[in-house]
């Protein structure tokens, strides 16, 4: 009977040792349990921050493209309003500039930030330099054209803007004017009397920018200042320097006209050597005419004028003469593909370009 006693409280013992190992499994593998769980929403949370920062990266880049499109919006209506300015001050509907001074100032502006032009900061046409500048700029020294180049003494350099061919043409037309000592007051009256009976149109970005009142002003101001230069000839070089805005784009855009002008009157002349109507091309602000040669050969045979066009290629150069004549005045231009500039030359009519240079060397 003690032996099975015995044997009982033996076995109850092992049973109680194996359910407390028991318990202690359940408690290891629920304290496991918790820890995957706890593992589990640890890994749930690194996705969630992972996913969160992709989502700020995007946010990001949507806020840059945000920004980048507010900005696009900002500048589209800077010009626009300037465009708007613009046309306002040409037909004097803005309240703000009733003076005729800040009228012309406001409408200058306003094109150049449209243009671009504020950002060249050089003068439109420079002063003289030597032949040996010419030379050097225009590597002649490497071609054996001295023939060619026999009567040029310097050259000038001029602003290239895409006004460059009605800088150049127009700044020796003007000279030869204000040179003309014997009959300068019957030629710039004449001329004078071209300008008033001008309609003037310009273009920019396909948009018309020229109203009466502007019209009205921009012709005052140009012939106000072709008077002044009439009684001191030599300030011209100054008026197309970087200070004189004004004046340089009054000119310029009555010079456009005029082209325009004797373009429309002659154009049956030179239509079987253009491919399309040139009337806008010519009077798009700083925009070059792609045929200025059929267009040099009207401008020299309505303005009675002899033209030299020195046209430098990459295998030389070619001497074109239009409207040649030994007795006329003559105009020269020198051309390199993409811009015009102004040859100094010595020959009878052009005994102001000797004096200009003999001024500055």
């Amino acid at each position: 009977m003690n032996n099975f006693e015995t044997l009982i409280k033996y076995l109850d013992q092992q049973i109680q040792r194996v359910k407390s190992n028991l318990d202690n499994i359940i408690d290891i593998i629920s304290e496991a349990g918790l820890k995957i769980d706890g593992f589990k929403l640890q890994l749930k949370q690194t996705d969630k921050i992972k996913e969160f920062w992709q989502m700020y990266v995007k946010l990001n880049d949507w806020i840059d493209q945000g920004t980048k499109i507010i900005q696009e919006m900002f500048e589209f209506n800077i010009i626009k309003e300037q465009r708007q300015q613009i046309f306002d001050l040409s037909s004097h509907k803005s309240n703000y500039f009733e003076d005729k001074e800040k009228l012309m100032t406001e409408f200058i502006k306003s094109l150049e930030f449209l243009s671009g032009g504020q950002i060249l900061d050089i003068n439109y046409v420079n002063p003289p330099e030597s032949y040996a500048a010419f030379k050097k700029e225009y590597g002649t020294q490497k071609i054996d054209l001295e023939k060619q180049f026999s009567n040029i003494i310097g050259y000038q350099r001029v602003r290239g803007d895409g006004n460059c061919f009605y800088t150049s043409f127009l700044y020796q037309y003007l000279n030869l004017l204000l040179s003309n000592s014997q009959n300068r007051k019957i030629e710039i009256n004449k001329f004078i009397n071209k300008v008033d009976q001008l309609e003037l149109t310009l273009f920019l970005n396909d948009q018309s920018l020229i109203k009466m009142k502007i019209e009205i002003e921009i012709k005052k101001y140009f012939n106000q200042i072709l008077k002044q230069l009439q009684q001191n000839p030599s300030y011209l070089l100054e008026y197309f320097s970087k200070n004189n805005k004004q004046f340089y784009v009054c000119s310029i855009i009555i010079f456009r006209n005029i082209v325009r002008q004797i373009y429309n009157q002659k154009k049956s002349q030179i239509q079987n050597f253009l491919d399309t109507d040139l009337e806008e091309e010519l009077v798009t602000w700083q925009k070059e005419c792609n045929s200025n040669q059929a267009i040099i050969q009207l401008l020299s045979q309505e303005l009675d004028l002899q033209v030299n066009l020195y046209f430098f290629r990459r295998d030389g150069v070619d001497l074109e003469k239009y409207n040649q004549n030994q007795n006329l005045p003559q105009i020269n231009l020198l051309f390199r593909p993409g811009h015009y500039q102004i040859a100094l030359c010595q020959n009878s009519y052009q005994e102001s370009n000797q004096k200009q240079f003999e001024k500055y060397y």
